[in-house]
């Protein structure tokens, strides 16, 4: 449905006070989920470019530093709207809080007890992918556990192809009692490791064919030498190129160098 027409909808049910606070809940929503300070740590770049096809959805990132590392999550929520906006934003903050109690070198076992609470609360066919990582950037020493998000990116200095990270669970919603493992890596200087949701590789062309996995890889070792920020804004280029300039899902991606 065309956005003016569901807003027209909207004024309609709720009035035009009732409109104003729903349009500003929305915009609070979406800030907090894609709008993200990004830190500034010596070692690593951090690029990051987040968009969303709606108003709102259910695409989110978030940014932190603990004790030194620097902890990543990105999630992205079944279904649209305003409905899979607030499931992000439920998870962002209880990730945090979950962190807080666990401590961010025990990251199954944040995920795990993440996953418990947001079965309970997950209305039925509803689901989260989520991956959740941390980075030292003193040593490069990478640690991320996967719930059913598109595998990570690794794309070695030097190397002419690039490494999919293929560990990974249950995604978070489904089974309160899931068990999940990590996997671990050690970035060296000039690698770039890259993860996104799947607005990027699944936007398509007049065509409808999909930009996939393989373009997103192609563009990364085609385009190594750029920085970090330049390599997600470059990636977002790319592929609204393919799709005449719109995207159907909301998406993210977050892309991060060593140096």
């Amino acid at each position: 449905m065309h956005s003016s027409i569901r807003s027209a909808i909207v004024a309609l049910t709720l009035g035009e006070e009732g409109q104003r606070h729903f349009d500003l809940a929305a915009e609070t929503i979406q800030r907090a989920l894609l709008e993200v300070k990004v830190p500034v740590l010596e070692g690593i770049e951090i690029g990051v470019h987040a968009e969303p096809a709606r108003l709102v959805g259910g695409d989110y990132i978030d940014l932190q530093v603990h004790q030194g590392l620097l902890v990543f999550g990105l999630g992205d929520a079944s279904g649209k709207s305003l409905a899979a906006a607030l499931h992000a934003l439920m998870l962002r903050y209880l990730v945090r809080g979950v962190l807080l109690c666990v401590g961010p070198e025990q990251l199954a076992a944040v995920v795990a007890n993440t996953n418990t609470v947001v079965a309970d609360d997950m209305p039925d066919e509803h689901f989260i992918t989520f991956l959740l990582g941390t980075l030292d950037p003193k040593n490069g020493f990478l640690r991320f556990v996967n719930a059913g998000h598109e595998y990570p990116l690794l794309l070695r200095a030097g190397a002419s192809s690039v490494e999919a990270l293929t560990t990974h669970g249950m995604v978070l919603g489904i089974d309160g009692s899931s068990k999940y493992a990590h996997e671990d890596a050690v970035l060296r200087p000039g690698d770039i490791f890259a993860t996104y949701t799947d607005g990027l590789t699944e936007a398509t062309n007049e065509r409808g064919e999909l930009y996939t996995i393989e373009r997103l890889e192609t563009f990364l070792v085609e385009h190594r030498d750029e920085s970090a920020q330049g390599l997600a804004d470059g990636i977002f280029t790319s592929v609204k190129e393919y799709a005449s300039g719109e995207l159907r899902d909301d998406a993210t991606v977050l892309v991060i160098r060593m140096i």
